[in-house]
């Protein structure tokens, strides 16, 4: 009875120590109710102009549970024909530091096409997600399609 009594205070506390963290993650990977994906710029955008451009609540789709804004009504209706085409590959998750088992949010303005894909990485002071991803392919030699290969599969690692 003393064994089974110590292994339920075990997992009770084991689970009131996961809970908070459990929830925390919970919050990093929703979309903010009211706030635009990619923070209001246009997923066309990355594709039509080379570059990401501020999109307006005047054009807006939904995909997947998010909010996506657009520049124009042409683009609206880009997206909206194919909207998997546009949307990004890992929404809220550097594709680098997902590659490498681990998460970091994005800075839309920090992207790169691979493959018809959209990939938004991560960028601050201490680390510029795109940069190590293009240093990975020469130092290691590994391919874009491995590192995206190795991103989707810790992906749904993280995600569950």
């Amino acid at each position: 009875m003393m064994k089974y009594s110590a292994r339920l205070t075990a997992a009770i506390v084991t689970v009131l120590i996961l809970i908070p963290t459990l929830t925390v993650h919970a919050a990093d990977t929703e979309v903010v109710q009211g706030q635009p994906a990619l923070e209001g710029y246009s997923p066309v955008s990355y594709y039509e102009q080379g570059h990401p451009e501020k999109g307006s609540r005047d054009y807006q789709s939904t995909y997947q549970g998010a909010v996506y804004w657009f520049t124009s009504a042409a683009e609206k209706n880009t997206f909206d024909a194919n909207p998997s085409a546009f949307a990004p590959s890992f929404p809220r998750s550097c594709p680098y530091n997902l590659a490498q088992g681990r998460q970091a949010g994005i800075d839309p303005t920090n992207f790169k096409i691979v493959d018809g894909q959209l990939l938004l990485f991560h960028k601050s002071a201490a680390q510029n997600g795109r940069k190590q991803w293009e240093e990975s392919i020469v130092d290691s030699g590994i391919t874009e399609k491995e590192l995206l290969r190795r991103a989707a599969s810790n992906f749904i690692d993280l995600e569950f």
